[in-house]
């Protein structure tokens, strides 16, 4: 039996500002930094066998601080980086919905202006699930990445259509846990915060 950790990076001023990043390459905030310290406390005496991150800078310093705690190098996975918001990036919420009023109107369901479509996301994290699941079977693996990857993936698992992903809430920093076993995968636990109070 294997476990995975879906964990989503810690807070960057990005976030702190209700900015969409998609794939700009923000770096922590000082908060991010002491929200991945205190991470390590979920993973404190836990085995792990591999840590995946993405390569982006939020995801790969957040990584680094569960790297010296599990005593595991980390590994580049470039199918967990962020969704390609296309023009979307760099700009608040507001911002998005006066200059893209049809997006923000028809549900913004089918992908990004100028960004991944749904379907090319749907792919991407079918195709990490799947190399995922053939290569760690029975491995105890971390992944870390980003919301619309991790909302995109528990929608994967769930049976959920993917268009109803907002619904779901994966905050920075959270850890969700998919059990691998006789009976395929169950997720034991979604956007677990708790080492971060």
């Amino acid at each position: 039996m294997g476990n995975i950790y879906l964990v989503r990076h810690a807070v960057t001023d990005y976030n702190l500002e209700n900015r969409f990043q998609g794939q700009l390459d923000i770096p922590l905030s000082q908060q991010g930094k002491e929200q991945a310290e205190r991470l390590k406390r979920y993973f404190k005496g836990k085995q792990i066998d591999i840590i995946y991150t993405s390569d982006l800078k939020r995801a790969r310093e957040t990584a680094e601080y569960l790297s010296n705690e599990v005593n595991r190098s980390l590994k580049i996975l470039t199918g967990l980086r962020e969704v390609d918001v296309g023009q979307l990036e760099g700009l608040k919420w507001e911002e998005v919905k006066k200059t893209f009023p049809d997006w923000v109107s028809q549900g913004h369901n089918d992908g990004y202006p100028g960004g991944e479509s749904r379907a090319d996301i749907e792919k991407r994290v079918l195709y990490i699930w799947d190399y995922v699941n053939k290569s760690h079977r029975n491995d105890n693996i971390i992944l870390v990445s980003h919301g619309g990857i991790i909302k995109t993936l528990i929608c994967q698992l769930l049976g959920i259509d993917a268009k109803r992903r907002s619904k779901l809430i994966i905050d920075n920093c959270s850890v969700s846990w998919i059990v691998l076993g006789e009976l395929g995968y169950r997720v034991k636990a979604l956007n677990t915060t708790l080492h971060l109070q």
